[in-house]
């Protein structure tokens, strides 16, 4: 590395290339969240040495995770929520995860980063909302006995051929037996 430039594109690379190794869209949020969760402050050791490898390491620390909370919020811009439920659980997540970001370069009084990220925030919770405003909700059914889920999707949607989506959202062992209490879309 020759430049501090090149280190942060190096980050942003490694963020990148974790999401572009994932299946899809919500697998790159689940991988890169680990990379994203807060870390410990290191206290630094009373030298001046020690001061500066604590000082290098705590940067490298906001360097790493502020990238890969930038790319989650990129790979919630592609990802297919299934319903406004699951669209409101991905703005949240996402938000948690940008608004630690947000305090920790407030505190440090980085306003430049902190005014970044706050308009990156604002476009997640746009762009989330209108895409699950126009999704059905999820609701939980409970029933006396377990049906087949070709009957339940009778009783439900009033088309037998929504099966395969209920036996995808409930995951029964069979689909001639559903369990009892499960969520479904509701519309």
């Amino acid at each position: 590395m020759s430049s501090p430039s090149d280190l942060a594109l190096a980050a942003q690379g490694l963020a990148a290339a974790l999401s572009a190794s994932a299946i899809n869209a919500g697998d790159a949020m689940r991988l890169l969240s680990v990379m994203a969760a807060p870390t410990a402050t290191i206290v630094p050791i009373n030298t001046a040495v020690g001061a500066a490898m604590a000082a290098m390491q705590n940067a490298m620390g906001d360097l790493f995770r502020r990238a890969a909370v930038v790319e989650i919020a990129i790979a919630s811009s592609t990802y297919q929520p299934s319903s406004s439920n699951d669209a409101a659980t991905v703005r949240t997540m996402v938000c948690t995860l940008l608004d630690n970001e947000i305090l920790v370069a407030g505190n440090q009084s980085e306003d430049g980063v902190f005014s970044a990220l706050r308009t990156l925030r604002a476009a997640v919770v746009a762009d989330l909302n209108a895409r699950g405003a126009g999704l059905a909700s999820v609701r939980t059914f409970k029933l006396n006995a377990s049906l087949p889920a070709c009957v339940i999707a009778q009783q439900i949607y009033g088309d037998p051929s929504r099966e395969a989506e209920l036996v995808t959202q409930a995951n029964p062992p069979h689909p001639a037996f559903m369990p009892t209490t499960f969520t479904v879309l509701s519309s």
